[in-house]
């Protein structure tokens, strides 16, 4: 297993910054998803900037095991407002991922989204 953490400003040249991020490790791992997954960076990342102070950072979580990559997007809103503010882009993820889920957290709140490996179907 492997992990990589990086830190954004809340800007928004940072999503496309993680976006690429996400499809340069993605592409390594699951370069049948790299479209995926820079699509739902994008549509998190977009919703982690309408909750984040220009004093914060959001944090990009990817972890890859076998078979699998997960993404973590943490930023750190008020836990009491851990809702979701762009239901559009937690609708894209939601159908991108094969697995996604968001929450408040103790320091704000995490939408996270796993991307299993697919096989290729052959007739």
């Amino acid at each position: 297993m492997s992990t990589f953490a990086q830190d954004y400003p809340p800007l928004p040249g940072s999503v496309h910054a993680a976006a690429l991020h996400a499809r340069t490790i993605v592409g390594e791992h699951q370069p049948n998803r790299v479209d995926d997954a820079e699509q739902i960076i994008r549509a998190l990342f977009a919703d982690a900037l309408t909750r984040t102070s220009p004093d914060g950072n959001i944090s990009l979580i990817t972890t890859v095991d076998l078979g699998r990559i997960r993404f973590e997007v943490h930023d750190p809103n008020s836990p009491q407002d851990g809702a979701v503010t762009d239901y559009e882009a937690h609708r894209l993820a939601s159908a991108k991922a094969d697995w996604y889920g968001s929450a408040g957290t103790r320091t704000g709140h995490m939408a996270w989204a796993e991307l299993r490996v697919r096989q290729a179907v052959t007739a």
